[in-house]
């Protein structure tokens, strides 16, 4: 790895811990999270573009998208099927009160800006490494660890299981786009039936 990559990796590194402390820690800073993370998502895309990374390296291109949505979509039936079996139950861990507005935002937005973030920019240091199995799991531990915002250790450990999961499906193929899609089909179905907040 040279030494720009070294540095850029700390950086972002160094976002990705600080960011969900100081939501933790300031309440004002959880009500305007997805702002916060939006941002964060511009900032990392330029700071990429001033090391000169090429999107095809972050996972946004249209090489293999097909490929891409084809090999997500059995992990998104099975997880349907999973959701509806446990809403079989009479059971609500959250009641959603989420708008229409938020949804729009969740599926054009933070969706699209979370798989870049956890999976697309540690596919590219997956990229330039030797140690494939480490992305792996540095990707799926910030990932859960964002979610700490939370306050919900099962959304945590959920997360990190999910994170997982998509690393594994993202790196076969470095498109984001099916990633997404099964973020966004995911996302929307546990949110708006309670199972998650």
């Amino acid at each position: 790895m040279k030494k720009s990559d070294k540095i850029l990796l700390f950086i972002i590194l160094l976002i990705y811990i600080i960011l969900p402390i100081l939501i933790c820690r300031f309440e004002f800073l959880f009500t305007i999270k997805f702002y916060l993370l939006t941002t964060i998502g511009i900032l990392i895309f330029c700071l990429l573009k001033i090391f000169k990374i090429s999107n095809d390296y972050l996972g946004l291109t249209k090489k293999s998208l097909i490929k891409s949505v084809k090999r997500n979509l059995p992990f998104i039936m099975i997880c349907i099927i999973l959701i509806l079996v446990v809403k079989l139950f009479p059971y609500n861990r959250f009641i959603s009160n989420e708008t229409i507005l938020f949804f729009i935002f969740y599926i054009f937005i933070s969706c699209p800006i979370q798989e870049f973030l956890y999976r697309g920019v540690f596919g590219y240091f997956e990229k330039i490494t030797e140690h494939k199995g480490l992305w792996l799991i540095v990707s799926s531990i910030c990932y859960a660890f964002v979610h700490i915002i939370y306050r919900d250790y099962i959304t945590c450990m959920i997360t990190f299981i999910i994170g997982i999961i998509w690393y594994q499906l993202y790196r076969k193929d470095y498109n984001l786009f099916g990633v997404v899609l099964s973020h966004i089909i995911l996302g929307i179905l546990t949110i708006s039936l309670g199972i998650i907040n």
